[in-house]
């Protein structure tokens, strides 16, 4: 008898690398920012897909996180998500941001969702790619007000900003945030945090490209954080 055919097709191979959700709150600033840094990153689009949440603060970026997990787990098939990171401000323009909601977020997040925070928004990071400063600012609106001293044309909304610009100096923001990383730990206080270095870090090594603008044959071996370095890590881990 002979051997039968199928002529079926076959199931779609799985990438070896890990496709990744990042989940934000804003709809403007964050999308734009990690995808300009993509693109310098050379990071393949479909490995990467960055989403706004529908949730606005810590707490219910970080449980729409897991939902998100625990869906891909029930059916696994060829675009599954094998990580999610939520990038989260600890203070929110809609009020959501109190430290009781922040705290949970930690909580919740185990070691299923990668927890960035900023503090006390994401233009603290964007701050530390001009000047290396442990200070910690009370409210966005202060963070923003010193970032344009040195970035004039910054707005929270605008939606035609030269990211290419900021993104030529991650050099600079990666080893502020180092030392921002060590001033917290060693004087033992909660704020200031700029982890996003820790997500810049997990595309810098999807990339064809790194950090520094070496390709990837010429990468260096340097040290960049890692997940454990999060703050949220260090913190239901007992070491922050």
């Amino acid at each position: 008898m002979s051997e039968k055919r199928s002529y079926s097709r076959n199931a779609p191979k799985r990438s070896p690398r890990p496709s990744i959700v990042i989940l934000v709150e804003g709809e403007v600033t964050e999308p734009e920012y990690l995808k300009a840094l993509m693109g310098a990153l050379r990071v393949p689009g479909d490995l990467v897909d960055i989403r706004k949440a529908e949730h606005s603060d810590a707490e219910g970026i970080v449980v729409e996180a897991k939902e998100l997990l625990r869906k891909s787990k029930r059916k696994r098939s060829a675009s599954d998500v094998d990580e999610v990171w939520v990038v989260a401000d600890t203070e929110s323009e809609h009020g959501n941001g109190s430290p009781e909601n922040v705290l949970r977020a930690i909580n919740r997040s185990g070691d299923d969702v990668s927890l960035v925070l900023d503090s006390p928004g994401i233009e603290y990071w964007f701050l530390l790619h001009f000047v290396s400063t442990t200070r910690s600012f009370p409210s966005v609106a202060d963070v923003i007000a010193q970032l344009q001293t040195h970035w004039p044309e910054y707005s929270k909304r605008k939606g035609t900003l030269d990211w290419e610009f900021l993104v030529k100096k991650t050099p600079d923001a990666m080893k502020s945030a180092e030392q921002v990383r060590k001033y917290r730990e060693d004087s033992q206080s909660e704020r200031p945090i700029a982890d996003l270095d820790v997500l810049v870090a997990k595309l810098n090594g999807m990339g064809r490209f790194d950090v520094f603008g070496l390709s990837a044959t010429e990468k260096k071996p340097v040290n960049l954080p890692t997940r454990e370095d999060l703050f949220s890590w260090k913190w239901t881990h007992k070491s922050c």
